[in-house]
């Protein structure tokens, strides 16, 4: 289990009636846990926020102002996901540890290729969001960089960003939800993306 240096330890209560670790996070800032939000949502590993010992009101929807671990302090996981959730903590907690970790599955040019790609899809779909093609296109694009550590001079939590948005898009593309969102969504992350490519 990991340790912050400065500002406290992360706790491990486990609720063994139903499997589950819940990681104390009071000691974070809503900006750190904000980042392992992120990892949680790019890794598709289930969480939800809690309440910590102070009591606190009910937090507003996911998608308003504010977001869930802005004002709960407690991760709770399931217990198969310990290992990967430690991991996780460890980059929020130590980035720097992190530096110069070069991805063995794939090369900063095969990343680049699958980024050069999301790219287009995502520009395509801003615009027609009921091609079929171009959403099929997408799904192809999103899929290839889920499972892609970030390249070479890309921050790690902008990766993590591009993946999540990625997942939102193709979320709604299944869901088939209003064009208005998907547009919405594609061009944030068209726009992302369009520094580094």
């Amino acid at each position: 289990m990991s340790n912050i240096e400065d500002g406290g330890q992360v706790t491990d209560d486990r609720d063994h009636d139903h499997d589950t670790i819940t990681y104390e996070l009071d000691e974070w800032s809503a900006e750190e846990r904000g980042a392992l939000e992120m990892r949680l949502e790019a890794a598709g590993i289930e969480h939800r926020w809690e309440a910590g010992a102070e009591p606190l009101a009910e937090p507003p929807p996911p998608y308003g102002s504010r977001h869930r671990w802005e004002v709960w302090p407690n991760l709770v996981i399931n217990e198969e996901h310990e290992e990967a959730v430690d991991s996780l903590l460890d980059e929020v907690e130590f980035p720097d540890a992190l530096e110069g970790v070069d991805d063995e599955d794939a090369s900063d040019e095969d990343v680049y290729e699958v980024m050069g790609n999301l790219y287009t899809a995502a520009d395509k779909l801003k615009n027609d969001p009921d091609d079929l093609a171009v959403a099929g296109e997408f799904f192809d694009a999103a899929d290839a960089a889920s499972g892609l550590d970030a390249p070479y001079g890309i921050d790690g939590t902008v990766w993590l960003r591009v993946q999540s948005l990625a997942a939102a898009v193709t979320e709604n593309l299944e869901a088939e939800a209003d064009d208005d969102d998907v547009r919405r969504l594609a061009a944030e992350l068209r726009d992302l993306l369009f520094q580094y490519v």
